[in-house]
């Protein structure tokens, strides 16, 4: 037996799997050769645990891989991942405009495909300028993808033109590519970002807002810490007491705690104690300040040190 088609579907592999156990368990001759061809003492049981009762899908699902020329299920799982996700690229390049359903499929193919061909096809997408095709499949990578990528495209030398591509995407008519672009420059952003980034800070929809902040502040994801070119912690300041979002004014007020050797974060934190009553916002403006006052704490002891 061999697979089903160019383009197996996770599915139907399943679905033979079922059959052949509810088969076997039925005692049908042609289940029971199959499952003597590769899993031989399920027929002629010796030990009790061995017993046509104790065939379960696991089993099944075994021997539709050995059948497929696979050696275990997880093997041939990752390889009609693959071959799905290679099609989908297929399309994409073929169809433009056939990237978003591609992407926004969310077949788990994309963990399956080698980051080299992903690092190859985000390049490509690059170099059209698709900001919309990089943002569907961003949008999808799990942290240690995003990372393997990065080494790669810099390593590649297309690290720069994957940035740009990202930056073009901040100014998309869609929230949703504008967030996901600004989330994968939370870890490649550069020196390039930080202008867009802050007028990204006035965008219409909160959480384009709560990204673009995060993006500015946070210098642990990126390769190397952002320089704010201009008084960043007076646009956080300003989010943090008067955004019209809470969920914006709760991050910008968490992000406070970042500032600690400037006294205006210090006084914004307390205004905020002294007039808000969101109890999330308190909480945060608490810990923000506790950051301050140990950070003080610290850098007074090394001075008289």
């Amino acid at each position: 037996m061999s697979l089903p088609s160019d383009s197996p579907n996770l599915e139907y592999l399943k679905n033979q799997a079922k059959a052949l156990l509810k088969a076997f368990r039925a005692a049908d001759p042609q289940a029971q050769q199959r499952v003597e061809a590769h899993l031989p003492r399920f027929v002629n049981p010796s030990p009790v645990r061995h017993s046509r009762r104790n065939f379960v899908l696991a089993d099944a699902l075994l021997i539709v891989a050995r059948e497929s020329g696979f050696s275990s299920w997880m093997k041939l799982k990752a390889h009609v991942e693959a071959m799905s996700l290679q099609q989908s690229l297929g399309n994409v390049a073929s169809h433009p405009s056939g990237h978003l359903a591609a992407a926004e499929s969310k077949a788990p193919a994309l963990q399956a495909l080698p980051l080299p061909d992903l690092a190859q096809h985000l390049a490509d997408l690059a170099a059209q300028r698709d900001s919309r095709g990089l943002a569907c499949y961003f949008s999808q990578m799990p942290l240690r993808t995003i990372l393997g990528v990065r080494k790669l495209v810099v390593e590649q030398g297309s690290y720069s033109m994957l940035v740009e591509a990202l930056l073009e995407g901040l100014r998309h008519e869609s929230p949703k590519v504008r967030y996901d672009c600004a989330h994968a420059l939370d870890h490649l952003a550069d020196e390039r970002c930080v202008v867009p980034l802050r007028h990204l800070l006035d965008d219409p929809v909160p959480r384009v807002r709560r990204m673009a902040l995060h993006v500015l502040i946070c210098d642990a994801c990126k390769l190397a810490p952002l320089q704010p070119a201009e008084d960043v912690l007076a646009h956080v300041i300003d989010h943090a007491l008067t955004d019209p979002s809470i969920n914006v004014r709760r991050h910008a007020t968490t992000a406070l705690g970042n500032f600690c050797a400037d006294r205006r974060a210090v006084l914004a934190l307390e205004m905020l104690l002294a007039q808000e009553t969101d109890p999330t916002l308190i909480r945060q403006a608490r810990w923000a300040l506790r950051r301050q006052t140990g950070a003080s704490g610290a850098a007074g002891n090394r001075i008289s040190n």
